[in-house]
């Protein structure tokens, strides 16, 4: 990775240890931010006429106001990230994040609506997206109880589908159960990559816009975390009478308005040759969701200590992967829980393992933290994330959860005494 930026080589042993990995992953972090920085460091947010910026990937871009960057040199890079279904035409547009990318669909969606309203339904779970539909009137966006089936509700206007949740435990979509989409349908796949069939939920949609969007942030940068960015494939159906190149415009132009774009910074950063290179993307992620599906299965759905569903894998042969399992002792309450915590971290130390207590983003190595959410979104979890480097961490990690799902471990005291602790 350093060669393909031509960065000056990381001093690395043949037999480096983790903790030489994550010191050299950071520095080559820091060499792309410097480079990044060269650039937008002098620049005015207000620059005169004729201003133009080369980024370290060797492209040029034009200075305006920052909030209408013109980002098209990355989103033009690569190939898709996912297949575009038969039938359909897709772009690419990128936004600052993955909510603002949602933002800036809902606008879209509505811009096009018939009557100005949708009948909508959020099949997920994620906590900010529920909260960003419910700062819509819900007379402008009205709700499908999450409850509904298609058998309940004859179709909707618009569909924000995830493909696997995580409320605590995991949920695998079905969307041939879920209400037929007759305009708008908005995938989510932060959680599960490029790992995620479209097939079934475009046989259930039969109107003319659809788009899958992610977080970039997660797992498309090789862990380094270098900016915040949100992903869209957006889609338009041939025939429909809409004009693909006119529908991307204008979401440019809502992201312009909302100052939802990157700024020079950020494309700088994400200039970074492995950024939506399809390649390596596959690549990282395929690793890093084998890992933690190793540790699903160690950990099991007949645990005495663990409640079943705590990975993808374990509710659906044919679910979708996710970057991290997520734990909750059966009838444990947040005390539990912290309890859990605690003795996690105390084994860590014990045993020597190179793993960090905090929240999971980038998925290079081995993080765990506990999740506290608010009771009506959803259960306390500790979120175990396994990630993509591998080696004895991973499997010391594996063996430990291991051990406490079977309730036969003791670190001072009877760990399958937390599932009852109250």
């Amino acid at each position: 990775m350093a060669a393909r930026i031509d960065a000056s080589p990381l001093l690395l042993e043949d037999d480096a240890d983790e903790q030489q990995l994550e010191a050299a992953a950071l520095e080559l972090r820091r060499h792309c931010l410097a480079r990044a920085h060269r650039q937008a460091d002098p620049k005015l947010k207000s620059p005169c006429a004729g201003t133009v910026a080369r980024l370290p990937c060797g492209s040029r871009v034009s200075l305006g106001y920052e909030r209408d960057l013109d980002v098209s040199a990355l989103e033009q890079r690569g190939g898709e990230d996912y297949p575009t279904p038969p039938g359909w035409r897709s772009l690419r547009v990128l936004c600052r994040s993955g909510q603002a990318a949602l933002a800036c669909l809902l606008h879209l969606a509505l811009s096009t609506a018939r009557d100005g309203t949708l009948r909508t339904r959020h099949a997920g779970r994620y906590f900010e997206t529920k909260a960003l539909l419910d700062l819509w009137p819900r007379s402008v966006l009205p709700r499908v109880p999450a409850e509904a089936s298609a058998f309940d509700v004859q179709d909707v206007d618009l569909l924000i589908g995830e493909p696997a949740a995580c409320s605590g435990g995991f949920e695998v979509a079905r969307p041939e159960a879920l209400p037929r989409v007759r305009h708008v349908l908005l995938l989510d796949t932060t959680m599960s990559g490029p790992a995620v069939d479209l097939a079934p939920w475009f046989a259930h949609h039969d109107g003319a816009i659809a788009a899958v969007f992610r977080s970039g942030l997660k797992l498309d940068q090789a862990g380094l975390e270098l900016a915040n960015v949100g992903i869209v494939q957006l889609m338009v159906r041939e025939g429909s009478g809409l004009d693909p190149e006119a529908l991307a415009e204008k979401l440019r132009h809502i992201r312009g308005l909302t100052a939802t774009g990157l700024t020079l910074d950020e494309l700088g950063a994400l200039s970074a040759p492995w950024f939506l290179d399809r390649d390596y993307f596959r690549r990282y992620t395929e690793r890093l969701f084998a890992h933690n599906a190793a540790l699903a299965q160690a950990i099991g759905r007949d645990s005495p200590v663990f409640e079943p569903d705590c990975h993808p894998c374990l509710v659906s042969e044919t679910a979708p992967p996710a970057a991290f399992c997520a734990l909750r002792l059966r009838d444990g309450d947040l005390a539990a829980h912290r309890r859990l915590l605690a003795c996690v971290e105390h084994e860590v130390g014990r045993r020597g393992i190179v793993a960090t207590k905090g929240g999971s983003f980038g998925f290079r190595g081995i993080r765990y933290e506990l999740v506290e959410p608010n009771p009506e979104d959803g259960a306390p979890f500790l979120r175990a994330a396994l990630g993509f480097r591998g080696g004895a961490g991973v499997a010391a990690m594996i063996e430990l959860f291991g051990e406490l799902a079977r309730g036969n471990f003791t670190a001072g005291r009877d760990v399958h005494s937390l599932a009852s602790a109250r």
